[in-house]
């Protein structure tokens, strides 16, 4: 069980360098919103120098403006750690994607099942998904703020998946999505072992009702440890904040893993540290804490 520490006691760690954050059900409230005590610990990190990365699985696109501008922010890991990029520039730093061939071969996999779930590319920083994928949103059976986020973050590509694949400079990973359905338990499996025929594969997710196919290389730890690197900073003066299964890796890799209150039991107990729950503004109070 990790050591839990109040979010307000001072000195409760080091002070961090790089701070690496989630942001479903981690820094954004459980309605997919800005909570207005989070950005304004962003304003803070900005001010004295520490890094704040944004480390989603979501692309760079679907991440709040807020966030993705805040002075705070110059780096981030979108993707599931498929790639590292430079927040203004959205230059490729590290580039560990899936590819567009690989995404092609999964597709073909996988063809017979799409008339009961999406197949959806994240590539250039956007999500791409076809008419079909599209239309399926409503049908999932998903909360309404993850209806809503899904149909505001998707480009409708005008044509087969395919083209989006061919076009795109990077595609860092795709996504499956089935839903809350009866037979949920039967596309899982069936997608997870499609993924599975491919050793340099691997699939994550924070959810039952969809996976994230990621190169086996990738995760959020690997690409945490590579900016920590990269930026001469000590992995031990880094900081992670997390919520689900996709959240390990970089909780495991910073040298202080938090869990926010609503975490899974698994990522609790890899944490060193347990915050408040996303609803009360977890990652600020902790970081009030340590940062007195």
């Amino acid at each position: 069980m990790p050591a839990s520490a109040p979010p307000d006691a001072p000195g409760a760690r080091e002070r961090p360098r790089i701070v690496f954050a989630d942001m479903d059900d981690t820094f954004l409230a459980p309605d997919k919103t800005l909570l207005p005590r989070n950005m304004a610990m962003l304003d803070r990190l900005a001010e004295e120098g520490i890094e704040f990365v944004p480390c989603t699985g979501r692309a760079w696109h679907a991440v709040p403006e807020e966030v993705r501008r805040h002075p705070a922010t110059r780096y981030a890991i979108p993707s599931d750690g498929s790639v590292v990029i430079g927040a203004a520039s959205e230059e490729v730093l590290l580039d560990q994607s899936l590819g567009g061939e690989r995404a092609l071969t999964l597709l073909s996999r996988v063809r017979g099942l799409l008339g009961r779930m999406s197949f959806e590319v994240y590539a250039d920083g956007r999500v791409f998904t076809d008419m079909h994928g599209w239309g399926l949103i409503e049908r999932l059976g998903l909360p309404a703020a993850q209806t809503a986020y899904m149909r505001a973050s998707r480009t409708l590509v005008d044509g087969p998946i395919e083209e989006a694949i061919r076009a795109a400079r990077t595609v860092e990973r795709v996504g499956m999505c089935w839903g809350v359905t009866p037979n949920a338990h039967e596309l899982a499996a069936a997608a997870r072992a499609a993924v599975g025929e491919d050793p340099t594969l691997r699939h994550t997710g924070s959810n039952d009702s969809a996976i994230e196919v990621i190169d086996a290389r990738a995760s959020k730890g690997a690409a945490l440890a590579w900016l920590c690197d990269s930026l001469g900073i000590p992995r031990g003066r880094s900081m992670a904040f997390g919520d689900s299964p996709n959240d390990l890796e970089m909780v495991r890799a910073a040298g202080d893993g938090v869990a926010v209150g609503n975490a899974c039991e698994a990522l609790v107990a890899e944490a060193d540290h347990v915050t408040a729950t996303n609803a009360e503004s977890g990652f600020a109070r902790y970081l009030e804490g340590v940062l007195g």
